[in-house]
């Protein structure tokens, strides 16, 4: 790895991290769902909203929420976004940033009527196998590294409840990405490895966030034919709108911290020149014959 990226020996770690197959996760994290999945019971019609964190998440369960529920907006008015759509392997009390005095994913989403909604960041290789074998939908969401390394910095900044009082810049916090050191571990591997399996799945749809931002009317039709709901369209421009970025910063039910500017290429307001060239160099050389390609 280039000199730029290197570490030293007190690089930052969240109080209460701990680490599974090379990957770090917060206290936040439920570590008997990483380490036994099947404790999470899974039903055959569960949709999942799977992504690396900062990569569109929050945007994308609002758009199939309101599209399973017909361009309802009731709920999204009334409901948490956390409460509605469960934060699987999410586990935590006193969460004063997100407003809940505790809270507990698996057990909100065990207590939901089907069909369900659920959110996680997990790796292809540790939801619980019943998801793939009883074929439930997946919506895999990513996102280019250098806006997802730009929105994730000012997450952990933002909320001290998961990741302790980050004081680092964004230099810092580049080089923890770059290292596998930030909760959920190595983008590269974490994104290759679901690429590599979500390849000719009919029940996994694969969206880019730059292309949701290109065509966001798109997107919302994309996931109402994935998920099989035929909506005419005013309701797919109903939600379309419903879900914009202006529109989520002022729904009450979404945390702010959820949602920023929501454009494409911040990472030039941040990056120096010399860490965009190692980035690229890295980048390229991890990637290579993926086949996966991003707008920047």
């Amino acid at each position: 790895m280039a000199n730029i990226f290197d570490l030293g020996p007190d690089f930052y770690s969240v109080p209460g991290e701990w680490n599974h197959d090379g990957r770090p996760y917060g206290k936040y994290v439920r570590q008997d769902i990483v380490e036994h999945p099947e404790i999470a019971k899974i039903r055959s019609d569960d949709c999942f909203v799977v992504t690396y964190p900062k990569s569109g998440t929050t945007w994308t369960l609002e758009i199939a929420h309101l599209v399973m529920n017909g361009g309802d907006t009731s709920i999204s008015a009334s409901t948490p976004h956390v409460i509605k759509t469960p934060f699987m392997e999410f586990k935590l009390d006193g969460i004063t940033s997100l407003k809940e005095a505790s809270y507990d994913g698996l057990s909100i989403m065990n207590k939901l009527k089907p069909p369900r909604l659920v959110k996680s960041h997990l790796p292809v290789d540790l939801l619980p196998q019943d998801i793939y074998k009883k074929g439930c939908k997946i919506i895999f969401v990513t996102r280019n590294p250098k806006d997802a390394v730009v929105s994730y910095y000012h997450f952990y900044k933002s909320i001290s409840d998961a990741f302790g009082d980050y004081s680092g810049d964004f230099h810092d916090f580049l080089k923890l990405f770059m290292n596998g050191k930030v909760h959920y571990g190595d983008w590269f591997r974490y994104t290759l490895d679901w690429w590599k399996y979500i390849q000719n799945k009919t029940n996994i749809l694969c969206l880019k966030y730059e292309d949701m931002k290109q065509d966001p009317r798109g997107a919302t039709v994309k996931i109402a034919d994935f998920l099989g709901y035929t909506l005419d369209d005013v309701t797919i421009d109903k939600i379309t709108d419903q879900c914009s970025s202006k529109t989520m910063k002022k729904n009450k039910q979404v945390e702010k911290e959820m949602v920023r500017k929501a454009i494409v290429g911040d990472w030039k307001n941040h990056f120096t020149v010399a860490e965009n060239e190692a980035f690229e160099q890295i980048y390229n050389e991890k990637m290579e014959g993926s086949g996966l390609v991003f707008e920047w």
